[in-house]
């Protein structure tokens, strides 16, 4: 039954996906719809090969994190936030690696280790999770042409003209470094919370 239940929120979530990505009329992002798709689906796939009993809320946030960067990130009015706020893609570079890091402690919490080990790992995993997105920027950039690397403001009344607003290496490290505090914001949290919760219990 609670993988039923999962079927059911991968399939709405894939709905969503394709109500959203028509309305964007972002159709250049169909390959980065259907990664989403397979993403969610592979998800689905580890959680019940491993047993690994992931709370629901953990799809909503592999759905979050593609759907604000893929297709709300991009594409047209009323979207392409990427190229309408320089703030947008930091905000998400501090938030996805909180939801990534409830991911991997969730997993690394079964772990027979301290709690301050769990934390470093988990860490070190979301930001080398993040450093592959960037260096899968580069490529991108590198090989296809594309804009993910820098900032960019886009004047959509002028046929989406583009200005740089950000050179590449610097929005790459800046990235990084925003990525890495939501990493460690996240490990505060859960550290402050089990402390909190060792001294309140009886001795």
């Amino acid at each position: 039954m609670l993988f039923k239940n999962k079927r059911r929120i991968i399939i709405a979530l894939s709905s969503v996906f394709i109500l959203i990505l028509y309305f964007s009329r972002n159709f250049s992002a169909v390959i980065l719809f259907f990664i989403a798709i397979i993403a969610l689906l592979l998800f689905g796939y580890i959680d019940r090969s491993f047993k690994l009993q992931f709370p629901e809320r953990f799809y909503i946030y592999i759905f979050i994190i593609f759907i604000f960067g893929t297709i709300i990130g991009e594409g047209m009015p009323p979207f392409g936030l990427y190229f309408r706020d320089i703030y947008y893609d930091k905000i998400l570079h501090f938030i996805s690696p909180i939801m990534f890091s409830g991911i991997i402690f969730y997993i690394l919490d079964r772990l027979d280790i301290t709690l301050k080990w769990k934390l470093l790992m988990t860490v070190g995993l979301a930001f080398g999770i993040l450093g592959l997105f960037e260096i899968g920027e580069y490529l991108s950039d590198y090989f296809f042409g594309t804009i993910h690397q820098g900032v960019y403001i886009a004047q959509f009344a002028q046929a989406v003209k583009y200005q740089i607003k950000t050179q590449a290496l610097d929005d790459t490290m800046r990235d990084l470094i925003f990525g890495l505090l939501g990493s460690v914001t996240f490990a505060a949290y859960i550290y402050g919370k089990r402390r909190l919760t060792d001294t309140s219990k009886p001795s």
